[in-house]
């Protein structure tokens, strides 16, 4: 593949990533998965695999996030290697249920926005999450340490 040719790879996985969130479907949500991938949620939960990654996709899907859209805006992509790349992305989560207070103390404004990290890599013909790991953005945190790396 030819770096643009990446690039829109990854765009496209992100896309399709956003489109089995909408549709509340874990399988489609994990296809692009590595079988070992690792996964760090939001409130520091982590595995090792596609079959924990996809079960609890499923969880949330069908209780707290159902029903919910995730929208992702790219802030970083860096191919640290022609078949690895670092993806970036500032997330946002709305139309939330009722929350477990864990990461019900996440939501600002009636969304939870975190900073996701993919990391990324091209098996036989197609980009793969090799890593997930999201961490919750604090705006007001953000806002008080003032100029910086965001």
């Amino acid at each position: 593949m030819t770096p643009d040719a990446d690039h829109a790879a990854i765009l496209s996985l992100l896309a399709a990533e956003e489109a089995a969130w909408a549709a509340g479907d874990a399988a489609a949500f994990s296809a692009d998965v590595t079988d070992d991938v690792v996964f760090t949620n939001v409130v520091g939960m982590f595995s090792v695999g596609r079959v924990p990654f996809e079960k609890q996709h499923e969880r949330i899907f069908t209780t707290f996030y159902r029903g919910s859209t995730l929208r992702q805006t790219v802030a970083h992509i860096a191919f640290v290697r022609p078949d690895v790349a670092i993806v970036d992305t500032l997330s946002e989560v709305t139309g939330l249920g009722d929350l477990p207070p864990a990461i019900a103390a996440h939501v600002a404004d009636g969304a939870i926005r975190t900073r996701l990290e993919q990391v990324m890599v091209h098996n036989e013909g197609r980009w793969q999450v090799a890593a997930f790991h999201n961490v919750p953005v604090d705006a007001a945190a953000v806002a008080a340490a003032g100029p910086g790396p965001q």
